[in-house]
């Protein structure tokens, strides 16, 4: 499938070759019948004249495979086994400096490595959806230094939506992304090495990027790896406004075993729904956090902490882990934050401090459910019990199971 306009020649391994002359912009599949089952290489040469705004729409080669559902990421399997060469040649930086994107083109594909010049001669700003699944589930192992070096400019939607997603990789390159820098752009690290075996964070990964915040820009980033440790500064540069789910499963089921305090920058202003949906959710080696969990203050926000460290191995909370939250209770701020966390010891006074006003629905829905091991008083606020300051909710069921509370006998049945 190629997406560009320009001239091609496709030469199919076989003695068969195919002469693309004035190929119009959109997405064009082209397929070729072997007379022999076999491996053959084939050769893409040309180049590009102009590129398409779709982000769906690769620039560049997708081969042997078709795009089922380009929104779901359902693609077929494909036959490719090696790529050489350079696809920016091809598919170069356009004199106006409008870039390829290359979505899922080797996505599935049975390679084991990347050529280090596959990029060369694309430089300047990312596209939208530039890098989307390009690599996504193919057994690579290593990810070239300087894979992305040419490209030098402003983050853009989706630019490395799931691009390393499920690969074989152990490691990522220091520099790998340095020549992004400026103000988030939504989804443009979501999934991109999630399910992968990478053990460490690089601790510059991400400083070049300087500003407020966007809707799901680190969604899932490093979900289900093996990374240990998250370096204290990695986003520092997040400056500003909150955005919607922002960092939603950011490390959910990942290794690593503390939180650093203020590890998601400064954030001031209105809070954003679901900013920290499941954020560490099932990280089973988590027992400790240091707060708070960023500087400045924001306002609630619904479900702003909903599930963020449900099913960890949190043994013991800071008592100003939410210390920047100041305001009237949202919906479902807190649901099921601590649910299942079955290590939990106890909850420091004070934990909720910065929230007053009215209640709101399911504001503290299952929020330490599970939570077996808890001892000591229930959560309190200068002494006095949540359920006191908020006696008229229903159905709560805040501490369901945890029945090792001092108070527990005492608890409204709604509350438990």
């Amino acid at each position: 499938i190629i997406g560009a306009a320009g001239n091609f020649t496709i030469d199919w391994g076989d003695g068969q070759s195919e002469v693309i002359t004035d190929k119009p912009i959109g997405a064009t599949t082209y397929t070729h019948a072997y007379s022999s089952s076999g491996a053959y290489k084939i050769k893409l040469t040309g180049l590009a004249t102009d590129y398409s705004d779709a982000m769906d729409t690769s620039a560049g080669l997708v081969p042997t495979f078709a795009l089922t559902d380009v929104i779901s990421g359902s693609f077929m399997a494909t036959n490719v086994a090696k790529i050489s060469g350079s696809l920016g040649k091809i598919f170069p930086t356009m004199d106006d400096g409008s870039n390829p994107n290359f979505f899922g083109t080797f996505a599935y594909a049975p390679i084991t490595e990347i050529p280090a010049d596959l990029f060369a001669g694309i430089q300047g700003a990312p596209a939208v959806g530039m890098f989307y699944s390009t690599f996504m589930m193919a057994p690579i192992i290593e990810i070239p230094a300087d894979l992305f070096a040419g490209i030098q400019g402003a983050p853009a939607d989706s630019m490395f939506y799931g691009t390393f997603a499920g690969t074989a990789i152990t490691e990522i390159p220091a520099d790998l992304f340095a020549g992004i820098q400026g103000t988030p752009a939504s989804s443009m690290f979501s999934g991109t090495f999630s399910g992968t075996a990478i053990t460490e964070i690089p601790a510059d990964l991400f400083a070049g990027i300087q500003g407020a915040p966007a809707s799901y820009m680190f969604d899932g980033t490093f979900s289900d790896t093996a990374i240990t440790e998250i370096p204290a500064d990695l986003f520092a540069g997040i400056q500003g406004a909150p955005a919607e789910r922002m960092f939603t499963s950011t490390f959910s089921g990942s290794a690593i075993t503390s939180i650093p305090a203020n590890l998601f920058g400064t954030l001031n202003g209105d809070g954003a729904p679901s900013m920290f949906y499941r954020t560490f959710y099932e990280c089973p080696n988590l027992t400790t956090a240091d707060g708070p969990l960023f500087s400045g203050t924001i306002t609630p926000a619904e479900e702003m902490f909903y599930n963020t460290f449900s099913g960890s191995a949190i043994t013991s909370i800071p008592e100003n882990l939410f210390a920047g939250i100041q305001g009237a209770p949202a919906r479902g701020m807190f649901s099921d934050t601590f649910y299942n966390c079955t290590q939990l010891q106890s909850i420091p006074e004070n934990l909720f401090a910065g929230i007053s006003g009215p209640a709101a629905t399911d504001m503290f829905l299952y929020t330490f459910a599970s939570c077996y091991s808890l001892t000591g008083p229930s959560a309190r606020t200068n002494g006095q019990y949540l359920y006191e300051i908020w006696p008229n909710v229903n159905y709560m069921d805040t501490y369901l199971g945890a029945t090792g509370l001092s108070d527990y006998d005492q608890i409204p049945d709604d509350w438990k």
